[in-house]
């Protein structure tokens, strides 16, 4: 089978295949044949080197936390699930591949709706989700959560998520991004490019989720947020906690491992609740070498909402 990975630090061209056996299930763990994988900015700190101090690696180094695919076998004492379910996985590393292999804890099968292209993308959003949500948030149903950056592939999941959770979602992205914001029914829509948002929502929200590109929100999530409310960042960013020094501020990747298998069941219960869920997809490239490099190009320019993901033949054509 192929992989996609690279042997030193650099751009996007650093690059290449590489052969490898077919990987197969132990005690506990499933194969799956990948018919996508998500490529998010993490990957591209991976790539160029931005992360090896804080998780120093041996090359080769193949990315990817996101996958979709079908089961192709089953290693002993897997009860739950069978071979040619379709389903998603969570990963520490290794996605850009044609085959995985994959721990039961780490994969579920993919919700009735949700199209595999969108699947490919949803792992590593729908487990930060519902890390905001569930582990860091203490929400109540009712109360107020605006999104900063609602049209992206995590601030897209949350806006629903919080949605399906009973929560009143403000949904804030550029205009551009109206008609994606709109899909996701939130109950108001903030466009920064067209408004002050921050004046127009002041004191509203109990909490705010920042999850803009790059986490710098201009300050605009800290005055929608009310005097006590809880404030969460996506991205590590610098907050200026004397605005609203009686809030909670807390950032996403700091604290205790996500627990994976209750993120896709939230999942599977919002989807299950005739709302759907929806993962805009900002470009989808063939999963080959070139498809990885041009996924790599895109990654950190200001692309279109959502997540880029890579994909099989047969997927090229779906939506």
């Amino acid at each position: 089978m192929l992989r996609f990975g690279f042997n030193q630090f650099g751009g996007p061209e650093v690059f290449t295949t590489i052969e490898a056996p077919i990987p197969q299930p132990h005690d506990g763990q499933v194969q799956i044949r990948v018919l996508g994988f998500g490529v998010n900015p993490y990957d591209a700190a991976l790539r160029s080197g931005a992360a090896a101090k804080d998780r120093p690696l041996d090359f080769p180094i193949v990315p990817g936390v996101d996958v979709a695919g079908i089961i192709t076998a089953i290693g002993p004492g897997v009860t739950d699930l069978t071979v040619g379910d379709q389903v998603l996985n969570y990963r520490p590393l290794g996605g850009y591949s044609e085959y995985v292999r994959a721990s039961v804890n780490k994969v579920a099968r993919i919700p009735d709706g949700i199209p595999v292209v969108q699947a490919a993308g949803l792992p590593q959003s729908t487990v930060v989700a519902h890390t905001i949500l569930r582990e860091l948030l203490q929400i109540q149903p009712g109360n107020t959560i605006a999104v900063i950056g609602a049209a992206g592939s995590v601030g897209s999941i949350v806006l629903q998520l919080a949605h399906y959770l009973g929560l009143r979602t403000i949904a804030i992205a550029h205009s551009h991004h109206h008609e994606t914001l709109t899909r996701f029914n939130p109950d108001e829509i903030g466009h920064y490019d067209l408004e002050d948002v921050g004046a127009r929502f002041t004191n509203q929200a109990d909490y705010v989720v920042n999850a803009s590109a790059g986490g710098n929100d201009h300050g605009v999530g800290v005055r929608m947020l009310k005097r006590k409310g809880q404030y969460v960042s996506v991205a590590f960013s610098t907050v200026d906690k004397t605005v609203k020094p009686s809030a909670t501020y807390l950032q996403v990747g700091v604290g205790p491992r996500p627990d994976v298998p209750a993120a896709f069941a939230l999942l599977q219960a919002a989807s299950a609740s005739g709302e759907g869920i929806r993962l805009p997809i900002a470009t989808k490239l063939p999963m080959t070498l070139a498809g990885v490099i041009a996924a790599h190009e895109l990654i950190l320019t200001r692309h279109g909402a959502g997540k880029i993901v890579c994909v099989a033949p047969e997927l090229e054509e779906t939506d």
